[in-house]
């Protein structure tokens, strides 16, 4: 399939106006494909232009009436010429379901055999079930008629209704983009409900009924609130008449914001307990969506390069109202998560703006759904309310919506917004203008940073430029503190140096910049300083503090400043202390930390033995059945070497008082056993065999995969290579997570190079999330030696690969040469 470029999509844009589209699907076969007809009716400026659509087979394709010309069909476009005036084109076109969780999926469930679809339109996946101009900035209206076996449901994002046996409508939309076009049709388990006038509906496969009708009281009252809650900050209701969400099967995403028909991927019902950071990411994805009714939906980008004005308004916002309508730590676990993982996509070579990254199509616009879009946006963002005052801020929120409803608009539509807003005392348009140039069409992470000083006062605090991307003259706002129990001030860094007047600072403390999490910045503490932290975390019982401290001490870390043990002991000393939202990101971090800063040894052993035995301890001082307990359980499941502890977490188990080992908890188990080599193929098909569910079944494809065995990783490598698996994605996903784990580094050896030759060849049958989602994880970033390091800057040098896996590869490399550094200063 040919992207569409940004330059075609400029020229589509003036040459054609489109007015709607009608759809209609036969989905009544029981092989793998479908047929679908598309009538789209547009006024033509231009005497030619195209359409995109995938086929297996063209049917048919006339214009007003009249076939079209021979041969008009390549490469997923279909030419149309002679244009002029108003036309309706029908295509009618048989297609494949697709089993990458792109374009129409479809799924059988192993626990029950039912057969669900759902329909992924975004990015550039439109074309994969109906004929389509797929850009989005070509906005229409869509109508669905739905053929399908008489027990299925049909959802979409008209109001659905069922008009005969197996054949369902669906209502005409309002003017939407092709990329937000879904369809969900199955035997799926249904709650209805209603809120403010505004008809709910909750749908979920039958198999996870149970877990549905348990969890719907509190997602129909988490959306209602999020509903008063944004209908009071747009001052504009829900434009989109129906609000359902549907949890979906092997969906590649969290979730995607379709209008009228919200889908998440349904390990979101949870089917075992929950820890409590589960919750709120539940809840703050629930909220991220309802974002994008109001910024993506109603307002959307013209082009990909403003793919923030979605992504980071959807993630400010999803945190602003999670924190407004409930007592969830939504802000704290931004921090100790999102924040982290944009720190992380900032200080590498492929670091971008946040505002115009530049997408030259609409495929290479995936590479910049990362922590920069989302986590650096929204951080931005909360800064920008300070700096306006929320009341302008959310003013010229409300005027962008008002003025560009059901049309597109750009970054400088949205400033022109706040800046109508101005008054006495307030920001102008060009202080706009130039806030919006350092902080959101900059690149790079600024340093701020504490040293001590032969002054008087002394400690400076210290502006440095990020060391990828151009240097930005950033004004940093925020507070500097000193821990534990100590003063704090609040300055504004506009120059790269200003002297700090902390002239009382004791030997036992330190000084944290940032300390209130206020700006987007790697914090540096003065050097001598850092290895007070452990006793520090110790102490402190400001939970916005402690993260800032978190994130320091990570990028410390990857920058070679703090050694692994010393990361290992603050661990130690905070966890006691530490919310269970934060400590579960923090767990994780360090626990995939240390197999990558340390080489394999007795080094590495024992901190991991001490890390798993501090959180053994954890674990036993819990209160019973606590999201606590919860948390240090998974985290000690995956440090400890004790297999024949984890023979004994089976089905109803109570390893300690008060947890019960439920079908997650097992799950996790044996896989853990599986890469101690304490699980036989035998015992995966038996733990199968007794939990036959969709879950179990990705659960055993992981465990083959981490046996430490040659075949095995084999079978898993030439599993992921091989163009006719019947395997889904998730599946294959589960084999790259498995095969290259710590402890089986000289088994994964042979594939580190393989990488660089295998995974391009895969680019011939699999495009977008279904390609990256496999090569991400099966990089082989823990083969940390200079031959992978130079193979993987040679292929980031080559412009004949795909640019998803040179975009891969170039992450990889950056954080490769952070851990040969690390491994070199601890010898």
């Amino acid at each position: 399939m040919i992207a569409l470029t940004r330059a075609e999509a400029e020229q589509r844009a003036a040459a054609v106006d489109v007015a709607g589209y009608r759809i209609e699907l036969d989905l009544t076969g029981d092989g793998d494909q479908f047929t679908s007809t598309t009538t789209i009716t547009f006024t033509a400026h231009e005497p030619q232009t195209f359409v995109e659509v995938v086929c297996t087979e063209l049917i048919e394709a006339t214009l007003d009436g009249q076939p079209l010309a021979a041969d008009p069909y390549a490469d997923g476009r279909l030419a149309l010429t002679g244009l002029g005036g108003t036309h309706e084109l029908v295509v009618r076109a048989r297609m494949d379901y697709s089993h990458d969780g792109e374009g129409l999926h479809k799924f059988t469930d192993p626990a029950d055999g039912n057969v669900y679809l759902c329909a992924t339109s975004s990015v550039d996946n439109a074309k994969r079930w109906f004929a389509c101009f797929d850009q989005p900035d070509l906005k229409a209206r869509f109508e669905l008629r739905v053929r399908c076996p008489e027990e299925w449901t049909v959802v979409g994002n008209g109001a659905a209704t069922r008009t005969g046996p197996g054949v369902w409508q669906l209502a005409e939309t309002a003017p939407i983009a092709t990329y937000l076009v879904t369809l969900v049709a199955g035997r799926y388990h249904s709650v209805l409900g209603e809120h403010d006038g505004i008809p709910l509906g909750l749908h979920v496969r039958a198999a996870l009924a149970d877990d549905l009708d348990r969890d719907a009281p509190d997602l129909l009252e988490l959306t209602g609130r999020s509903l008063d809650a944004f209908h009071d900050l747009f001052e504009v209701r829900y434009p989109f008449g129906e609000y359902h969400q549907a949890f979906v099967p092997e969906f590649n995403w969290g979730a995607m914001e379709n209008p009228g028909c919200v889908t998440f991927r349904d390990q979101m019902i949870f089917h075992s307990k929950p820890t409590e950071g589960e919750l709120v990411q539940r809840a703050t994805t629930v909220v991220h969506e309802m974002a994008h009714m109001w910024f993506g939906d109603l307002v959307t980008m013209r082009w990909w390069d403003d793919l923030w004005l979605n992504e980071s308004f959807a993630e400010y916002l999803a945190h602003r109202v999670t924190t407004l309508i409930s007592d969830m730590p939504a802000w704290a676990d931004f921090s100790a998560a999102r924040k982290g993982w944009g720190y992380a996509a900032d200080r590498r070579a492929s670091t971008h703006p946040v505002a115009g990254n530049g997408a030259a199509d609409a495929r290479s616009a995936l590479e910049d759904f990362d922590g920069i879009s989302y986590a650096k946006g929204a951080s931005v963002l909360r800064q920008l309310s300070a700096y306006l005052g929320d009341d302008m801020f959310l003013a010229g929120l409300r005027e962008h919506v008002r003025t560009n409803a059901y049309g597109n608009a750009t970054f400088a539509d949205l400033l022109s917004a706040w800046a109508s807003q101005a008054g006495a005392g307030t920001p102008t348009g060009d202080d706009l203008e130039r806030w919006a140039h350092n902080w959101l069409r900059s690149a790079g992470v600024d340093i701020v940073s504490v040293t001590a000083s032969d002054d008087a006062h002394g400690f400076d605090l210290r502006r440095a430029a990020p060391l990828f991307g151009p240097p930005a003259d950033r004004p940093h706002a925020l507070s500097v503190r000193v821990l534990p129990d100590g003063s704090t001030r609040d300055v504004l860094l506009e120059t790269d140096q200003l002297a700090l007047e902390l002239a009382d600072v004791a030997a036992h403390q330190i000084v944290v910049p940032n300390a209130g999490d206020e700006s987007w910045a790697t914090v540096r503490l003065v050097d001598a300083q850092w290895a007070l932290v452990p006793d520090v975390l110790a102490q402190t019982r400001d939970d916005t503090v402690r993260v800032v401290l978190w994130n320091a001490l990570r990028t410390a870390l990857a920058d070679g400043l703090v050694a692994p043990d010393l990361a290992v002991r603050a661990v130690i000393a905070g966890m006691p202390y530490e919310s269970d939202v934060v400590i579960g990101r923090v767990l994780r971090w360090v626990t995939d930390a240390l197999p990558r800063f340390v080489a394999p040894g007795v080094k590495r052993d024992e901190l991991t033995t001490s890390l798993a035995a501090a959180v053994r301890t954890g674990l036993e001082v819990a209160p019973a059945a606590s999201s606590a307990q919860l948390t240090a359980a998974r985290a000690w499941i995956a440090l400890t070497a004790d297999a024949e502890q984890l023979r004994g977490w089976t089905a109803d188990a109570r390893p300690v008082d008060g947890l019960h080992v439920d079908d997650e908890l097992r799950w996790l188990a044996l896989e853990r056993r599986a890469a101690l080599g304490d699980l036989s193929d035998e015992q995966i098909d038996a733990a199968y065999d007794a939990d036959h569910s969709a879950s179990a079944l990705v659960h055993a494809t992981r465990c083959r995969a981490l046996r430490p065995d040659a075949a095995a990783k084999a079978q898993a490598w030439d599993a992921l290579i091989d163009p006719d698996t019947a395997l889904s994605q998730y599946q294959l996903i589960a084999l790259a997570d498995g095969i290259s784990v710590p402890g089986q580094e000289k088994l994964a050896q042979p594939y580190a190079q393989r990488w660089f030759t295998d995974m391009p060849a895969t680019a011939r049958f699999r495009s977008g999330w279904a390609l990256t989602g496999i090569a991400g994880p099966s990089f082989p970033s823990l083969a940390v030696e200079q031959d992978t390091l130079t193979a993987a800057e040679e292929f980031v040098a080559r412009s004949d690969q795909p640019s998803a896996l040179r975009r891969i590869a170039s992450d990889e490399a950056d954080e490769m040469r952070r851990a040969i550094a690390v491994r070199g200063l601890l010898g």
